[in-house]
């Protein structure tokens, strides 16, 4: 994403990143949050979880809202915060009334959008990700899209609400998109026990009422689609272990709004059994291909037993 963003801001602007991972200090210098504050009219978050978001933003000695004001060299008095981690809807709320309170502490104007993503390494790669964006104005949303624009695909970059809810609509998805990984696994599974070839059998189902990403672009069997993390051995990606956690958070928005479940539960069973499994373990989420597939399924059996 910082590549992209990069690659297409003019000449005359600065891209300044906080970075902690060891490997990436080498692309990018790192700085404190407070110190990419300082220096940002435009701040992008992106970080695991919503513990790290509050204390990135609200940490007194090196968060993005810890500096004095007036600090030198001077905040620009219209800064913007773009939160584009996946986290609970609570904490993207709290951390937004914090940034009102502090721009009213302030005498400035702080706007705050949550912005989660949609799309993976590949989306990330080639700057056509997905955002779902929660902004408390149209006017604000017609501010910050130009900005993701960067790093998405214009078509795709949709305000679902206030803040809040692009979490929920991502959430929302992410819960839909683990129920037919497994159907797609179950489905794909049935096929080759029934001698069809796997290819053409996603094709059929690409252009039938069956059509879903994770059978098409995505399908975890090996062949079916070269853009597939099958065809990498399922390395990295957006893993079972991430798969399990936005899963959580989506079944506990689910209940918070009283929205009614019958799958929730046996989901949430199987991918914490799958993000435990040696099978799955930090490799993408469909690698849960291969608890259907390996050793007779199983796995599979073990858990409905």
């Amino acid at each position: 994403m910082a590549n992209n963003l990069r690659a297409k801001l003019p000449q005359t602007d600065s891209l300044v990143v906080c970075e902690i991972n060891t490997e990436r200090l080498q692309q990018w210098v790192a700085l404190s949050p407070r110190e990419v504050a300082e220096q940002s009219d435009v701040v992008f978050t992106m970080l695991p979880r919503g513990s790290h978001v509050w204390d990135v933003f609200t940490n007194p000695e090196s968060g993005l809202l810890s500096c004095d004001a007036p600090p030198s060299p001077p905040l620009p008095r219209n800064k913007l915060f773009i939160e584009c981690s996946t986290i609970d809807v609570d904490t993207s709320k709290r951390t937004a009334n914090e940034v009102r309170l502090s721009a009213s502490k302030r005498g400035v104007e702080y706007d705050f959008v949550d912005a989660p993503v949609s799309g993976g390494v590949n989306g990330a790669n080639t700057g056509t990700l997905s955002f779902m964006v929660g902004a408390g104005t149209s006017s604000l949303f017609e501010r910050v899209r130009p900005v993701l624009g960067f790093m998405g695909k214009p078509d795709n970059i949709f305000h679902c609400g206030s803040v809040g809810s692009g979490l929920a609509t991502k959430q929302i998805n992410n819960y839909l998109s683990c129920i037919t990984m497994i159907a797609t696994c179950e489905a794909m599974n049935m096929g080759l026990k029934s001698g069809l070839d796997p290819a053409k059998l996603a094709s059929v189902i690409a252009v039938s009422t069956g059509a879903c990403y994770n059978c098409g672009d995505q399908n975890p069997v090996h062949g079916a689609s070269v853009r597939s993390s099958a065809e990498k051995e399922f390395a990295a990606g957006f893993t079972t272990e991430m798969a399990k956690g936005v899963l959580d958070m989506a079944l506990a928005h689910g209940k918070s709004v009283g929205a009614k479940s019958l799958l929730g539960d046996i989901v949430s069973d199987f991918y914490e059994m799958a993000a435990e499994h040696d099978k799955c373990k930090g490799k993408d989420f469909r690698s849960i291909w291969r608890l259907f597939t390996e050793d007779g399924g199983r796995d599979v059996v073990a858990l409905k037993e």
